[in-house]
């Protein structure tokens, strides 16, 4: 019961935010990518009278062309104002009340890419992303108006949200002979042949070749569902799906789910910033370092050599500090990771050298 209650009082902890920027920035080029299509649509004129239109329910409102037109603009609107931070917690709200709106008019309208974004957007108003580097923080607007009241619970529950989006669609697509057979992945490239390279046509129309890039794209969407629960297993995850989603806006049509998802990755940095100390040689490197510290992971000093303290007091010197601050850059993760990985297999490269 000690154990649990300790649980409990964890998830009632308030939480950083600095990590939460990156996603709060997305937001507004997100919102825009996603309602562009109903806007050219509504600009056309085509609006409620799709010949698959297919509302929910007869009491639902829709609005007039104009009104309708003014309402996705708004929430646009709101949605840059959220990466500027700006009445973030308000503009956020709206952000999500539009997208759900715009969500439920038709049956139609529902991808799980675009419910994929709406849970986003809730998660970015329940959660107090506008209180680190915001201009609400700057000119102090009021905690009402600029951020969410959610704790480490409602992170939590957006984690798990997350998590379950790749476990759904992998197991889903487990259970099902046609993809796991490789017959949807086919079908899509001869859907686009025509745009398909001639020495690559044979190999990308192989039913062979499908039935194994099916199962890769299954274990790999499994993996890093099940992988971003769990610590030990949380950065193999994270780095999996990088290429993974790029992979996915390279060869579907998938809207804003890519980089939707690429954004999202940020909520698995642990909620609590400046939480290491890294010790660099010169002023060139510690602008360096605050320049690719996206996430707030560093406190950064000066001193005859670089060196790390972990947030366990663990200390790293030298290369070993270099890599493992790698890995905690955004634009560096990718690469460096599996050279770290490298480096844990073969641990004599370093030392036949005499480095540290």
């Amino acid at each position: 019961m000690g154990r649990v209650r300790q649980w409990l009082s964890a998830l009632d902890e308030p939480i950083d935010p600095r990590p939460l920027v990156l996603l709060r920035l997305a937001v507004g080029p997100l919102v825009l990518m996603h309602l562009m299509p109903f806007l050219s649509r509504a600009a056309d004129g085509v609006i409620y009278r799709d010949r698959f239109w297919l509302p929910y329910a007869d009491w639902y409102p829709h609005l007039p062309r104009d009104a309708y037109l003014a309402l996705l603009w708004c929430v646009v609107a709101a949605g840059f104002l959220v990466s500027l931070g700006l009445i973030t917690r308000i503009a956020a709200w709206v952000c999500a009340a539009g997208v759900a709106y715009n969500l439920f008019l038709s049956q139609t309208h529902f991808h799980h890419n675009r419910a994929f974004l709406l849970i986003l957007l809730v998660g970015v108003a329940v959660l107090p992303a506008g209180a680190s580097l915001s201009v609400d923080r700057r000119i102090g607007t009021p905690a009402r108006l600029s951020r969410g009241r959610g704790r480490r619970l409602a992170l939590v529950v957006l984690r798990v949200e997350i998590a379950l989006v790749y476990l759904a669609s992998g197991v889903s697509k487990l259970l099902d002979a046609d993809w796991w057979g490789g017959t949807v992945t086919r079908l899509r490239v001869v859907a686009g042949a025509d745009r398909v390279p001639g020495f690559l046509a044979d190999l990308l129309l192989d039913p062979g070749f499908h039935a194994w890039v099916a199962k890769a794209i299954v274990v790999t969407e499994i993996f890093i569902g099940a992988g971003l629960l769990w610590r030990r297993t949380r950065l193999a995850a994270v780095w999996a799906a990088i290429p993974f989603h790029l992979a996915i806006e390279a060869t579907a049509a998938v809207q804003v789910f890519s980089w939707a998802a690429l954004a999202a990755l940020v909520v698995w940095v642990t909620p609590s910033s400046s939480d290491r100390r890294l010790q660099v040689a010169s002023g060139r490197q510690a602008r360096l370092v605050r320049a690719l510290d996206w996430t707030g992971r560093f406190v950064v000093t000066t001193g005859p050599q670089i060196e790390l303290e972990d947030r366990g007091g663990r200390r790293r010197q030298g290369r070993e500090a270099a890599r493992f601050a790698a890995t905690r850059f955004p634009l560096t993760f990718w690469v460096v990771a599996p050279l770290m990985l490298v480096h844990a297999a073969y641990p004599s490269a370093d030392a036949e050298k005499g480095m540290p």
